[in-house]
């Protein structure tokens, strides 16, 4: 079978092929002449969408383009007499069986774009899904065709075995490119009814583990809202569904870390080290003996890594990062913060060096609550000239319930001033007063008229196309002689090695990304034929992006941010001006309350509504204050960190409100 045209998005990297099959088709075009095929017809849609979305090879002369546009132009009242004249009743259900694979799709759009509704009826729609029945799935992207067959189709989902599973990619779940196309689910289709197909489905026996474990803690949204019922017998078939069964075989790998405060003389302030996959720490008690208070409490940016050099806290769910093994999905769940092992890993690893430092600490007299009173009202108010205020925190004999009661309420006050400081210049008490109750993670940075982040924009981003081609290990750009055996990952990779790597070396179904990585100035061919970068900047910014989805702008080099005021201008990128960046936001909300995720620890709602102490041990209670302790201490450096910068940006200032 020959390969037909077909336009799958406008950057997709098969354009080429698709393309030079198009120019046949253009090339063999007679005009009046009468077609007998479907998919001649729906070969002509898809040539007219790649030219529609001006796309065009090459090699095509100007006065081509023109041509093959004009002849694009006549395709419509072809496809359009085609259906009227064939498509019946009686024919619908052949024709679809004689579609090309991969026309499935445009068959229904066509209906929806050339106006056809009135050919389609619900005898010819229940008769092919009755044959095919999967091809629910192409109909529910055709919002026309859903409303006009509404009660026919939600019928068909009533009895349909996988209408649980396009539920929840419907609602509950989001691509994480916004690539795929949004499914339409039939209004008359009752939340009951939802109800009850997805009940179904978790009692058929057939229930997927990624399923069950969407439903068992997905958020309610519109359009879908799962009882307690679903929610617990989900919780209990997830057990069952990850359970690995006796005597099956199964490769363990062990990951774990060890924390060491080490009162040995002369050795270095850390020493890391990797045993396999089982992280060492060991600290210095004596260089720690030698610093000052506020130098202590930095030992959280400069020894245990809570935020990098660019000032963004590195304990934030990362989907670049994963442990050997564990599979990362490309879809987010709506509503629920994205937890793998590796996020668990390095925020296991921060907990446990805050409350062994707090150990260490209060052998010398002090404690981490030390550190962090001393932080905000000396640190912020002597070196900064910030107008810090008395922080009211908890007596160390005081109850972890009562401690965690105080801690909440203190941390968002910091916070509210900080915001009103960004606003006003200065924290009026009478103003406070009247200051509307704030977010922590609304707080506001000083930079705000100066972008302290760029992000990538949300919705379908042309940016994901050199992302992936550069960075993912999915794209197999890096497998290429002489060194495939050498086991470098991704292109990135291969090219920052420094070794030689030849255009001509790559295979030709490698070649139309790496060409289209050199048509858009990513890369470039030397005169000896050698793939190199052609912008390095950008690609110092894309590689940013890659490896955090954000930029700390401001911690950049000018020639990089020339580049993303570039991709801004592009719509690729947008900044975004908070005290704290989209990853950390959500990772508060994560630990703090429930506005964003089911999923979360909820440790402020817990505290500020009141909570039953007979019903949580107090090691549970315990464990809630480091957690506060640790979201404390980030939000100290995120504004130490902010003022640093805003002071650096305005070096006629020498310290908050007061020039040289």
């Amino acid at each position: 079978m020959f390969e037909r045209a077909k336009f799958y998005s406008i950057d997709d990297l098969g354009n080429t092929m698709e393309l030079t099959r198009a120019e046949e088709v253009l090339e063999a075009y007679i005009e009046d002449k009468e077609l007998e095929d479907i998919n001649d017809v729906i070969e002509l849609y898809n040539v007219k969408l790649l030219l529609d979305n001006q796309l065009a090879l090459k090699s095509w002369t100007e006065e081509q383009k023109t041509n093959y546009i004009k002849k694009t132009k006549t395709f419509g009242k072809v496809i359009v007499s085609f259906f009227r004249s064939h498509f019946t009743e009686e024919s619908a259900v052949n024709m679809f069986k004689d579609l090309y694979n991969g026309y499935e799709q445009d068959f229904w759009n066509i209906f929806e774009k050339y106006g056809l509704m009135d050919l389609l009826t619900s005898s010819v729609l229940l008769a092919i899904l009755a044959e095919n029945q999967d091809e629910i799935e192409n109909i529910l992207h055709c919002n026309k065709i859903v409303r006009f067959f509404d009660k026919e189709l939600s019928n068909f989902l009533t009895a349909y075995s996988k209408t649980a599973e396009l539920l929840v990619n419907a609602f509950l779940v989001n691509d994480l490119h916004d690539r795929k196309r949004q499914l339409h689910i039939p209004t008359s289709l009752s939340d009951r009814q939802k109800c009850e197909i997805i009940l179904r489905y978790l009692d058929s026996g057939n229930a997927q583990l990624g399923i069950t474990r969407i439903l068992m803690q997905a958020k309610d949204v519109e359009g879908l809202r799962l009882t307690p019922k679903i929610r617990l017998k989900a919780k209990q078939l997830e057990a069952k569904l990850a359970m690995i069964p006796k005597g099956a075989i199964v490769a363990g790998v062990q990951v774990g870390f060890s924390i060491e405060f080490n009162p040995q003389k002369g050795i270095n302030p850390l020493n890391y080290s990797l045993d396999g996959l089982n992280h060492k720490f060991v600290y210095s008690e004596q260089y720690l003996d030698g610093l000052s208070d506020t130098e202590l409490l930095n030992c959280f940016y400069t020894l245990f890594g809570y935020t990098d050099k660019n000032g963004l806290v590195n304990l934030c769910y990362n989907h670049n990062e994963n442990l050997l093994f564990e599979n990362i999905l490309h879809k987010e769940v709506k509503g629920v913060y994205p937890v793998n092992d590796y996020f668990r890993l390095k925020n296991n690893i921060a907990f446990s060096q805050l409350i062994m430092f707090d150990n260490y600490l209060h052998r010398r007299g002090k404690s981490i609550d030390f550190l962090i009173r001393n932080y905000y009202e000396i640190h912020f108010k002597n070196d900064y000239g910030y107008p810090s205020h008395t922080l009211s925190l908890p007596k160390d004999d005081d109850t972890y319930v009562n401690k965690n009661k105080i801690i909440a309420p203190e941390m968002e006050a910091v916070m509210k001033m900080f915001d009103l400081f960004v606003e006003e210049g200065e924290i009026n008490p009478e103003l406070y007063e009247y200051k509307m109750g704030l977010h922590i993670t609304l707080a506001k940075s000083l930079l705000k008229c100066k972008h302290k982040y760029a992000i990538i924009k949300k919705g379908p981003n042309k940016i994901y196309t050199p992302l992936g081609l550069l960075f993912s290990d999915q794209t197999l750009l890096s497998y290429v002689e002489p060194y495939k055996e050498d086991h470098y990952f991704t292109l990135y990779g291969l090219l920052s090695s420094g070794k030689p790597v030849y255009y001509s070396n790559y295979e030709s179904h490698q070649k139309p990304k790496i060409d289209y990585l050199i048509e858009h100035f990513y890369l470039k061919v030397t005169e000896d034929g050698l793939l190199i970068f052609n912008n390095p900047p950008r690609i110092q910014a894309l590689k940013l992006l890659w490896d955090r989805r954000e930029i700390s702008y401001y911690h950049c080099e000018p020639k990089v941010r020339v580049e993303i005021d570039r991709m801004v201008q592009l719509g690729w990128l947008e900044f975004d001006d908070f005290l704290l960046s989209p990853s950390e936001r959500h990772y508060v909300n994560f630990y703090l309350n429930n506005t964003e995720y089911s999923n979360g620890l909820q440790l402020r709602n817990k505290y500020s509504h009141g909570v039953s102490s007979c019903f949580t041990p107090d090691e549970e209670h315990q464990k809630a204050y480091y957690y506060f302790l640790m979201i404390f201490v980030i939000l100290l450096l995120k504004i130490d960190e902010d003022i640093r910068l805003y002071l650096f940006l305005n070096p006629h200032l020498t310290s908050l409100g007061h020039e040289k």
